[in-house]
């Protein structure tokens, strides 16, 4: 994986339009966090760049709104005062509710005054009502004059300062669920998942696809196999339930690995692969649905998938996806038709 100084020359390249979709899609893995993002852009952003939403009363309820400033300098306290007035403005006009937090995204960080703005947050607020003529009269709608009326004056006053923030690259770098950002902008290999030894006793996790193969077991043997221990007489389909176990596990591995680690999409798209790979051959008339598994094992071995991950997708994980699409609740794969 590329070193931090890698991956901060990579967001220093970015444009103004890529930085503001790059934090879009940062802010869209917080699910934790937000119900929803939205990206805001061009006449009629009000303030806003990229938008998280903590509720769904969206607009009406708390938000943060994460400011994109992607500059060859550092960003000035001017324009910095003009976008804070800006936003408090038209919260005041109750376009909208103002944002529980603001975070000034800005991968080269903030000026020295700016930064000790920052970090007192009552001179925040005072230089704002101090220099509005300066800085914001002219500066909220284009071609027209804002004064700052009492009104203004007073919901500026009522506005917690210690809201606003800035975020510099070392600063999203270290952010909740950069990583699946960062393979997807930049095609980053994560590295591989480790190896999972499979618990002794079946988990309620796996019942699906087990119960299938307990169904295979039962019609090669003409005999109701309905609990694994039942087939403790019969070594060749316990090593066989062990076998497929193993792949399961591997493929859950490889799912929970890459799911902290790169986009759900790219998960999906080898879970597709693997799917359209095999189903013709699961499809196939068998002499039973034992061999319909075998067979399968075998065409998953045979087939090639792709993206990011394709290296990591080995054998015994892509044998594995098989399984857990025989393992839903409605299984896309089933071994005994």
């Amino acid at each position: 994986m590329p070193a931090p100084a890698q991956y901060e020359r990579l967001i220093l390249s970015l444009t103004d339009d890529d930085l503001e979709k790059f934090v879009l899609d940062w802010v869209d893995q917080q699910k934790s966090k937000y119900v929803r993002s939205q990206k805001f852009s061009g006449p009629g952003d009000a303030g806003r760049d990229v938008v998280g939403f903590l509720t769904k009363e969206y607009h009406s309820g708390p938000w943060h709104n994460y400011q994109c400033k992607q500059y060859a300098k550092k960003l000035v306290t001017s324009l910095a005062v003009s976008e804070i007035g800006k936003i408090l403005y038209y919260a005041q006009q109750g376009k909208f509710t103002a944002p529980e937090k603001y975070y000034f995204v800005v991968p080269r960080g903030v000026n020295r005054n700016l930064e000790d703005l920052l970090l007192k947050p009552q001179d925040f607020k005072s230089a704002l009502v101090r220099d509005w003529d300066k800085y914001c009269l002219e500066t909220i709608i284009e071609g027209t004059k804002v004064p700052l009326s009492e009104e203004l004056k007073s919901f500026i006053e009522g506005y917690d300062f210690s809201n606003i923030t800035s975020i510099a690259v070392h600063d999203i770098l270290k952010g909740d669920s950069i990583q699946p950002v960062l393979d997807k902008w930049f095609n980053q290999d994560p590295g591989p998942a480790p190896t999972v030894v499979p618990p002794d006793e079946i988990q309620e996790n796996e019942t699906g696809y087990v119960n299938q193969l307990l169904a295979a077991y039962s019609e090669r043997e003409s005999q109701n196999f309905n609990e694994p221990q039942d087939i403790i007489q019969y070594p060749d389909h316990m090593g066989h339930l062990s076998l497929q176990r193993e792949r399961f596990y591997a493929a859950e591995s490889f799912k929970s690995h890459f799911r902290d680690n790169t986009s759900l999409e790219i998960i999906s798209g080898i879970e597709d692969d693997v799917y359209y790979g095999v189903i013709d051959v699961c499809n196939e008339a068998h002499s039973d649905a034992l061999a319909r598994v075998d067979k399968v094992m075998q065409q998953a071995a045979n087939i090639s998938v792709t993206g990011v991950l394709a290296k990591h997708a080995k054998v015994v994980v892509r044998q594995g996806i098989c399984h857990q699409h025989a393992n839903l609740h409605k299984p896309k794969l089933k071994w005994k038709k």
